[in-house]
């Protein structure tokens, strides 16, 4: 479509405000952080010192003595490789450490578990501190990005994704686990812990830059788990059946509808009823001089003059959408009337004029269908003269489904439903379509069917590019939750425990992967996660130091039902067979060592084995109530979940309230947490914009503050509107 000067130059106005507002973002973070690391570097050999004085075992002192010496080795390296991968991430979404393959989710790394609960718990602090800051900025810089492409990531700039280019910085220095987590610390201490000013900075050069988008609504940060059924959506009928049963004037099916319409175009149904404001061509009952023409313009003379005004439709654009029946009638017989040297001396055809009126009222009815966002309307509304002419020229436009007209407003609504701006490219785009049409159909069908080609090219590209994406979305939700519920998991039952290192791969890669692969395919409720929950309890308990007859009796006794155990169930999952081997047979010669090491016996008269109820006991510390905690969560979830309608399912496009006085936003449902009771709606791209407690979101559609988009064609929903009008 073509841009008036004057909105150019505005669009580039504020193109050049957003580029100066990114690169103002941009100087910023690094201006803050780089005072931050130099803080850091240059505080840690004090801080590290002061740790080693204060170390409660000479292992311990050694671990931070030898930080210091890589902290002086590395400083600079740190320093310079922190903001290089910064920089370079800006643009980028944050990788997440888990990867699919195969259907299954494996930890990449060892000793990656102990990096994301630092990671995770470092983020959750930083969170309490200022976590409003970092939402109203994600909502702007997502802003920045709807205005100006190629801008700042939303999510770059929050403390977890801070945490991660540290993570990245200092992956490569041949350090042990142990030592990272003091590498942690202190970036916890010196770095994110002081985020806050940086935060409060940033979103000042938004407001100091006039840029206040909304703020997106955001009903918790928790994660979200594993996606549901096939995508589906609800299709409404274009008109309720049930209305106005006993009147026989109402179409029950679509031959109904048409056969209807084309008889009242023809002049052999009139409308009786005058109680509506119905327009004078529907109401008056054709003569035969309307029938034969008489006194009336040839309908070649209106046509001509609908094609002129169609040719004005196209430098209005914005101010297309006023244009009434009336006002279309009126302008229609001024053309004329310049034609004929300033005279009217007949009248426009009353059948001629039904289908101008009556196109009219369906056009009406597309602007009140809230189906159809206010940004399409306007668009559509732009088709309305040349489908005034198809209906005087061709009464099929009403018979068949997919007659090239109707098919192109179908198809525009279609392809817009997920367009929130103007600024969209595919706006842009299926402008260029209509403004097309415009500038030369006459009165062939050739232009509409052509819009029809390139609409559903246009359509099928966007679904090819949307699903991929959506999908990658998909798969780092369940990542994403699949990992957090992990990792709480891991954090609760081994607080008070010491992981050897020999045990440590089994532990946090090849039985954490077992527990992701459970929670992903059965859920935190099924008994299949507790029984993985259940064993890890009593391989932690018995994996630690010895340092009574009773822990001695318990690892003598279990030690090899556990070893088995473990090893059948790991052997279940796809991971490397040789890799379970490995790690099995290490964590037997670590209990034969352990055993030897101790120093005790078990003599004939003590039992030999601990009691199926007592060994229950021990390892079922914490589980009843842990349990019923979950069932709780659980049950609170279902109830809320059960105030969906029944069309809340993924693929079911939305507009999504966002707070008081501020606008919709069009959204497609992706995935429901049934677990947790969260919503995650995605844009028209596939990218994950929104989240909602489904409680609330129930609310809000009962409230009809947010709304269901009902996937119908937009041409008959129109047309059922008129009949049923026409009817009541």
């Amino acid at each position: 479509m073509s841009i008036p000067r004057d909105l150019g130059a505005t669009s580039i106005n504020n193109t050049s405000v957003y580029l100066k507002t990114a690169d103002g973002v941009l100087s910023c973070v690094n201006h803050h952080l780089m005072i931050l690391i130099d803080q850091m570097l240059t505080t840690a050999d004090h801080k590290l010192f002061d740790l080693a004085d204060s170390a409660n075992s000479d292992e311990e002192r050694m671990k931070y003595m030898d930080c210091t010496r890589i902290f002086r080795t590395e400083k600079n390296n740190i320093k310079q490789h922190f903001f290089v991968n910064l920089n370079n991430s800006l643009s980028k979404s944050s990788q997440t450490i888990f990867s699919i393959e195969n259907d299954s989710l494996s930890l990449v790394d060892q000793d990656e578990m102990e990096e994301l609960i630092a990671i995770t718990t470092i983020h959750a602090k930083a969170m309490t501190l200022y976590g409003e800051e970092v939402k109203n900025l994600e909502a702007r810089l997502e802003y920045l990005e709807l205005m100006c492409a190629n801008t700042i990531d939303k999510e770059s700039l929050d403390p977890k994704h801070l945490c991660e280019v540290f993570q990245k910085t200092i992956e490569g220095i041949d350090i042990e686990i142990e030592v990272k987590l003091v590498f942690y610390k202190l970036f916890d201490q010196e770095v994110c812990l002081k985020l806050g000013v940086m935060y409060k900075t940033i979103n000042q050069i938004f407001i100091d830059n006039n840029i206040m988008p909304e703020i997106l609504l955001k009903t918790t940060k928790q994660e979200e788990i594993e996606y549901e059924e096939e995508i589906s959506s609800q299709v409404a009928s274009y008109y309720d059946p049930t209305k106005k049963v006993a009147t026989d004037y109402i179409p029950r099916t679509n031959d109904d509808v048409s056969r209807i319409v084309n008889q009242f175009m023809s002049g052999d149904i009139t409308i009786s009823n005058d109680e509506l404001q119905l327009p004078e061509s529907f109401l008056r009952t054709p003569t035969q001089q309307d029938i034969d023409g008489k006194n009336c313009y040839d309908r070649k003379e209106v046509l001509k003059a609908l094609s002129t005004l169609q040719k004005k439709i196209t430098s209005l654009h914005n101010d297309s959408d006023i244009l009434t029946a009336d006002k279309i009638k009126q302008e229609l017989i001024s053309d004329i009337s310049t034609a004929h040297g300033g005279v009217v001396d007949k009248q426009v055809n009353l059948l001629d004029e039904r289908s101008i009126d009556f196109v009219g009222m369906m056009f009406g009815a597309i602007s009140d269908d809230d189906t159809v966002s206010e940004i399409m309307t306007s668009l559509i509304y732009q088709l309305q003269v040349p489908v005034m002419k198809v209906a005087m020229l061709d009464r099929s436009l009403f018979d068949q489904d997919r007659h090239p007209a109707r098919a192109t407003v179908d198809l525009l609504a279609t392809a817009g439903k997920g367009i929130n701006t103007k600024e969209d490219h595919l706006f842009s785009d299926l402008g260029n379509i209509v403004d097309s049409i415009l500038d030369k159909f006459d009165i062939d069908i050739i232009s509409f069917e052509k819009a029809v080609d390139e609409l559903e090219l246009i359509i099928s590209k966007e679904e090819q590019l949307t699903v991929e994406t959506e999908r990658q979305q998909q798969k780092k939700i369940v990542q994403k939750h699949a990992r957090n519920i992990v990792v709480t998991q891991l954090k609760l039952v081994s607080c008070d425990k010491q992981i050897p290192n020999d045990v440590r791969p089994l532990v946090l890669k090849n039985w954490s992967t077992l527990m992701l692969n459970r929670y992903i395919r059965h859920g935190r409720n099924s008994s299949q996660w507790l029984q993985s929950v259940l064993l890890l309890k009593l391989l932690l308990r018995c994996i630690q130091p010895i340092k009574s007859h009773e822990q001695y009796k318990l690892v003598v006794n279990n030690h090899k039902a556990i070893l088995d155990a473990v090893n059948d169930e790991l052997y279940e999952t796809r991971q490397d067979k040789d890799d379970i081997n490995e790690h099995i047979a290490e964590l037997k010669t670590y209990f034969l060592q352990m055993i030897d090491d101790c120093g005790y016996v078990i003599t004939d008269a003590e039992d030999n084995v601990v009691s199926d109820k007592e060994l229950h006991m021990r390892t079922n510390d914490g589980t009843e109530e842990e349990l019923q905690q979950i069932k709780q969560q659980t049950d609170v979830a279902k109830q809320k979940i059960a105030k969906l309608t029944s069309s809340t399912k993924p693929g079911v496009w939305y507009e999504i309230f966002n707070g008081q006085d501020k606008p919709v936003r069009r959204l497609k449902l992706s995935v429901i947490l049934t677990d947790s009771a969260q919503l995650i709606f995605v844009d028209r791209k596939g990218l994950k914009i929104i989240e909602k407690d489904a409680e609330v979101f129930a609310h809000e559609l009962e409230d009809k503050r947010s709304k269901l988009i009902a996937d119908h064609s937009t041409f008959d929903q129109a047309l059922g509107n008129v009949i049923s009008a026409l009817a009541a």
